[in-house]
């Protein structure tokens, strides 16, 4: 029955009502007073007894605490295996209304996220009418069915509750909208149990929903809450950012509650303040300045029109942005006039930047591929822009000029590993200018090293029947082509000739050779930037080749030549690495290596230009 009560569960916090209004005293009380408010309505009959239709026995705690009469336990109403919330500690009904339906506990979380526009939803009007409806009570919902003559459906005088109901929906359930537009809601509400002068009620509606009928629970606000004048109450801190503070630091600082000052009666608020440390709150004890102002056990104090209470309230600082966040809410009331200004909040921010290297690769093959991975870290609490840069053995690999960070965020490098060890640096703000007031500069730079892996060769197989040779210069000059050579030779005595009526010899083996040749190069259409520290883009350059031949009989070279592109780097030598292997059909193998190093390309001369 999930799909059909996702709207059940509406926030709408009756606790806040009624204890302000002069409510009976007891359960005895409170029944003779709510047929007393409705008799006259009810034709002259009482409606609420000590026990509902079935007998079941009015909650008397549920109605000292939620101001509302349900019958039978809550855990009798809700039996099934997600009609218990174990982090609020509700069970989704309160028990049972006086005619036997499920009583549905707003308190309990929603079900689902899907926004509902009250106002342009389809509405069934006079549902206690509608045939499809009452199916729907009795044959799905296992309800009694919908009384035609309920003497509270289609009531006037119960519009203003309905529209109060529809509104608080609204301010405590973000997927809920409304507006009042003058409709006549009375008409499509159904009265499960009718509101009384200090007692909630519930009403239903009902609508079809792609061929399914789905329905809302709503509260029904007391009648007296409609009579009641709504406060505006407010809160500030004192300070409404804590920078450049350390953590371990003990901050002392002040929060001020208000009551508005034409309110025309004195008002109950509950009064809160916490410190949000990774989306948990932590609460902070208020110290009066006036020992009057001490507020109850529970948070609450009385506030006259136009008063404001200063606290005192001390906390100590994270290694990690949090908040400060004060709020206060009426207690005797469902309504604030303005609920923007009932919360205020206060970021603490250590106003620093750091890095920290979290994986990377510890060995690569010389020309292989190594990684690096970092993590950014911005305690400031707000977006910031600022550089990252990536550097190997000193040389700028990756500059990010603008990088948009708030909170943690992960980066990488990817490098071809050069012929000696790569010592990787990545650093955030390397020019202490975004931002230039850091708590410290020293965390903003982490470095490992990834060393050259050295490749065990195993002996060739009979690799006197087959050789291979890499002849390269040892040294060039940088973006300059060059030229390599490989000879495989292979040396396999042809077999004797057949005798007389024999088939035909077997023919030699087949030879297969592979070669690459790794390195780098700056990119020239990027250039040698002086104005970004002598930022080059440095590019990964690999050249591969495989040919496939006969080896013939006898002893036989082959040879193959090939030219490597012009490449360098401007101010530091690039290693370019060759590999080249030879199998055979016959099993064999061999294997070869060289190293050629590209001196630097001389760093251009700084033009100087002229501003006239």
């Amino acid at each position: 029955m999930r799909k059909i009560s996702l709207l059940f569960t509406i926030i709408f916090v009756f606790s806040m009502a009624g204890s302000a209004i002069a409510k009976p005293a007891n359960i005895i009380e409170a029944l003779d007073k709510a047929n007393e408010d409705i008799r006259a309505k009810n034709d002259g009959a009482a409606y609420f007894f000590s026990q509902n239709t079935d007998g079941k026995p009015i909650n008397e705690a549920n109605w000292s605490k939620n101001s509302l009469f349900s019958y039978g336990a809550p855990q009798e109403a809700s039996p099934g295996s997600n009609d218990f919330d174990p982090i609020t500690k509700q069970y989704r009904y309160h028990g049972y209304t006086m005619n036997g339906e499920k009583y549905t506990n707003t308190f309990f979380r929603n079900d689902t996220t899907d926004i509902v526009n009250i106002n342009s939803s389809n509405w069934i009007l006079r549902p206690w009418r509608n045939p499809a409806v009452q199916k729907f009570v009795t044959n799905t919902m296992k309800e009694p069915p919908l009384d035609p003559k309920n003497p509270f459906n289609n009531d006037p005088d119960l519009l203003e509750s309905i529209n109060l109901g529809f509104e608080n929906l609204k301010d405590y359930n973000p997927y809920i909208r409304f507006q009042r537009d003058g409709k006549q809601w009375q008409q499509y509400v159904h009265v499960l149990q009718p509101p009384t002068e200090y007692t909630f009620g519930m009403g239903r509606l009902f609508r079809l929903v792609g061929g399914q009928m789905r329905y809302l629970t709503i509260p029904l606000p007391p009648l007296s809450l409609l009579k009641t004048e709504i406060p505006d109450f407010s809160v500030s801190l004192e300070v409404d950012r804590f920078k450049n503070v350390e953590p371990g630091d003990k901050i002392t600082s002040t929060v001020t509650y208000t009551l508005n000052p034409d309110h025309p009666q004195p008002e109950k608020a509950w009064l809160r303040l916490h410190h949000v440390v990774s989306g948990v709150e932590y609460p902070i004890t208020l110290e009066p300045l006036e020992p009057q102002d001490t507020p109850d056990p529970d948070g609450f104090l009385t506030f006259q029109p136009g008063e404001s209470k200063t606290y005192r309230y001390t906390f100590t600082v994270q290694d990690q942005p949090s908040k400060i966040l004060a709020r206060i809410n009426p207690v005797d009331i469902d309504q604030d006039q303005d609920w923007s200004n009932n919360r205020d909040e206060a970021w603490i921010t250590t106003d620093n930047l750091w890095v920290e290297i979290i994986d990377y690769t510890k060995e690569a093959q010389i020309g292989g591929t190594a990684s690096v991975k970092a993590r950014i870290h911005n305690d400031t609490g707000e977006l910031l822009t600022t550089r990252l840069v990536w550097k190997v053995n000193g040389v700028i690999m990756k500059d990010i000029s603008n990088y948009d960070l708030i909170g943690s965020l992960d980066d990488t490098l990817t490098f071809t590993m050069p012929g000696d060890a790569a010592i990787v640096t990545v650093e955030i703000n390397p020019d202490r200018d975004r931002p230039s007031d850091e708590r410290s500069y020293d965390d903003n730079r982490d470095s490992c090293t990834v060393n050259p892996l050295a490749v065990v060769i195993p002996p060739d197989k009979e690799s006197s029947s087959l050789k291979i040779s890499i002849s390269a210069p040892s040294k060039v000059d940088a973006f300059k082509q060059w030229s390599y050579t490989i000879t495989v030779t292979t040396d396999y005595p042809p077999p004797p000739p057949p005798a007389d009526g024999e088939k035909d010899p077997p023919p030699p083996p087949t030879i297969t050779m592979n070669m690459s040749a790794s390195g780098q190069t700056a990119d020239t259409s990027v250039g040698y930037q002086y104005w970004n520290n002598g930022y080059q883009k440095i590019d990964p350059v690999k050249k591969t080749d495989q040919k496939v031949f006969s080896a013939g009989w006898g002893k036989n070279p082959h040879t193959f030549k090939y030219t490597y592109p012009a490449t360098g780097l401007w101010g530091k030598p690039v290693t370019v690495t060759i590999k080249a292997d030879a199998t055979s059909s016959k099993g064999q193998s061999a294997r070869d290596s060289a190293t050629v190093t590209i001196n630097p390309w001389p760093i251009p001369n700084q033009e100087l230009q002229l501003t006239y």
